[in-house]
C-alpha cells in the first residue's frame, strides 16, 4: 500500500482539521519508502518503540503522541536524535494521530463508553460543528463525470441531479465538477455533526458505587486516584483520555456522577473536589487501550490491502 493511501485511511478516522491549534498531528518523519507492508501502532514514539518497530521490519509507525510539540534541530545526542537516526536508517515513516484522533467522538477514543455500554453519548467540549453542502447539477450531461459520487446522490431525473456531501467529500466534488456548467452549491443547516473532546453518557441502568467500581476495575485493570466523595449510585459517566482535568467542571455541570481522566494536578483537584468524584486513572491507561483498539480495527481494514498491522504495547512509567 502506498504511504499516501495509508495516510488517507488513517485521516479518515483522525482528520487533521480536527487537531488543536497547538498540536503537531500528522507526518512526523517522512521516508523514501513507497510501499507499506507492515505498520506498527503504539502510544508513544520512544526509542524503545522505534527499535521494536525496526525489529518488526515495519515501514510505517503510527503513534498517538507526537515526536515533539516543539520540533528542533537534532543538535544533541539524546533520545530525539536517536529516534530520528533509527527512522532514517530503516526508511521508516512516523506518523502521529494526536488531538486529530481525540476530537473524533466516533473513533477509538470512545472505546470506554462502548465498553461500559453508555447511552445518549455526547461531547463535553465541542470544538467543531459541520453541516453538508447540497450540489445541484442541471441536466444529465455530468452523470458520467460524477459517477464516483453516486452514493451521495439524493435526486436524479432528466432535469437535475442533487448530491449531499460532507466537507471532506465536497472538496473532491468541486474539483471533479469544475468542468460542468451551472453547478449550484447550497449550504445546508441540517443534519449536523459535532466534534470535540471528552464524552458523557448514561449507563443502561443505575449501579451502586460498589458495583460500578467493580465493573470499571474489570475494564481498566488499574487502581485510580479519587478526588471528591463517591456517590451512592452512578447513572451518568463522563471521561476524557489523557490530560483532561480541565473538563471536570463541564462534566459535572452536564450531570456526571463520576468523571475519569488523567494527570489531575493539585489545584485542578481542588476545583472539582466538591462537585463530584473524579477518578485519575493516569495518562497511560485510557490511551494505551485506545491505540490497541484502533490497531485491531486497522488490522481488519488493511489486511485485504496486504498490510500487516502490529500493535506495540507501551509501558506506564508510573507502574
Amino acid at each position: 500500500m502506498h504511504p499516501k493511501n495509508l495516510i488517507a485511511h488513517i485521516e479518515s478516522t483522525a482528520p487533521l482539521h480536527l487537531a488543536a491549534s497547538w498540536d503537531k498531528s500528522g507526518v512526523q518523519i517522512a521516508s523514501g519508502a513507497t510501499e507499506v507492508r507492515t505498520m506498527c501502532v503504539a502510544l508513544d514514539p520512544t526509542v524503545d518503540t522505534l527499535r521494536r518497530a525496526v525489529d518488526a521490519q515495519a515501514d510505517f509507525l503510527l503513534c498517538h503522541h507526537p515526536l515533539s510539540l516543539s520540533p528542533r534541530l537534532p543538535n544533541r545526542l539524546d533520545e530525539y536524535h536517536e529516534v530520528l537516526r533509527l527512522s532514517f536508517e530503516a526508511f521508516l515513516w512516523v506518523y502521529s494521530a494526536h488531538t486529530s484522533l481525540d476530537a473524533n467522538p466516533h473513533g477509538p477514543v470512545n472505546w470506554l463508553g462502548r465498553a461500559l455500554d453508555l447511552k445518549d453519548m455526547r461531547i463535553l467540549e465541542v470544538t467543531r460543528r459541520e453541516t453538508p453542502t447540497l450540489f445541484r447539477v442541471p441536466g444529465a450531461h455530468g452523470r458520467e463525470t460524477l459517477r464516483n459520487f453516486d452514493d451521495a446522490c439524493t435526486r436524479r431525473d432528466p432535469e437535475m441531479a442533487e448530491y449531499v456531501l460532507w466537507p471532506e467529500e465536497a472538496a473532491a466534488f468541486r474539483i471533479t465538477a469544475a468542468c460542468l456548467d451551472n453547478c449550484q452549491e447550497i449550504a445546508l443547516t441540517a443534519p449536523a455533526r459535532e466534534f470535540g473532546f471528552g464524552c458523557i453518557g448514561t449507563l443502561p441502568q443505575a449501579l451502586t458505587w460498589q458495583d460500578f467500581s467493580a465493573r470499571l476495575g474489570h475494564v481498566l485493570r488499574t487502581k485510580p486516584r479519587h478526588v471528591g466523595f463517591a456517590p451512592d449510585s452512578v447513572t451518568t459517566v463522563a471521561y476524557c483520555p489523557g490530560s483532561g482535568a480541565d473538563l471536570g467542571p463541564a462534566a459535572f455541570a452536564r450531570g456526571a456522577d463520576v468523571y475519569l481522566t488523567g494527570d489531575v494536578k493539585y489545584h485542578q483537584a481542588q476545583a472539582v473536589q466538591d462537585l463530584g468524584v473524579t477518578l485519575d486513572v493516569g495518562h497511560f491507561c485510557l490511551e494505551e487501550t485506545m491505540m490497541r483498539v484502533w490497531s485491531e480495527s486497522l488490522a481488519h481494514e488493511l489486511s485485504p490491502e496486504g498490510v500487516r498491522v502490529v500493535f506495540l504495547p507501551g509501558r506506564d512509567p508510573f507502574v
